[in-house]
């Protein structure tokens, strides 16, 4: 059973602008099949959100990274062409949260969201997480494994986990004056955890 492949046609317009509209089509038809030979291939994990990780985030962004490297790519641009695209969906989700960013509950809702949200799409059977703080101040949790790092290790790929590492910077670096975003770390870059951070900043 086949599947429309997640991001194929919000990922066409800046395809078409750095390879040309007759291209873009070409690899996305190609990127197409791919995906379609992954999800028919793939392994269904034991829990509906990490189904939602895998079919909608993982096997777009290999099959298209398997693709473009098949076709000559190089590995540093293959990378960089996919977070690319990525971010470029990233930020419309964004600039919706951006309006509750500018509000004083902000780090509010994300100190009472945050756990219901990892509980919800960061299950166990994916991540172990540690929780570090939970305060009137700081969200701290600390991640000792992770889903997309084991999956795309097992496909053979570890080297596009840090492109998700990097959209959570995409989503939360400066999103809003009222709580910061720290992390030093993450599995992806080959450290021993990542290291998530919301603090709540005094606004001037």
């Amino acid at each position: 059973m086949s599947k429309s492949m997640p991001f194929r046609k919000t990922w066409y317009e800046p395809l078409a602008e750095d390879l040309g509209e007759t291209q873009a089509k070409d690899l996305l038809s190609i990127t197409q099949n791919r995906y379609d030979k992954l999800y028919a291939e793939r392994t269904e994990p034991p829990h509906r959100a990490l189904n939602q990780h895998l079919d909608d985030n993982i096997l777009p962004g290999l099959a298209l990274y398997q693709v473009l490297r098949e076709q000559g790519w190089e590995e540093d641009k293959a990378l960089e062409a996919i977070e690319h695209l990525f971010a470029t969906n990233l930020l419309k989700r964004r600039r919706m949260l951006e309006w509750i960013g500018r509000t004083p509950v902000y780090f509010s809702i994300l100190r009472r969201l945050t756990p219901r949200l990892l509980d919800k799409s960061f299950p166990s059977e994916g991540w172990e997480i540690e929780w570090v703080k939970v305060s009137s101040d700081v969200v701290a949790f600390n991640m000792h494994s992770c889903f997309y790092l084991d999956t795309l290790s097992a496909y053979g790929a570890p080297e596009l986990t840090p492109v998700f590492c990097r959209l959570d910077d995409v989503m939360y670096e400066n999103l809003s004056t009222c709580a910061s975003w720290e992390r030093t770390k993450t599995l992806g870059f080959g450290d021993n955890c990542c290291n998530f951070c919301f603090r709540r900043q005094t606004r001037r």
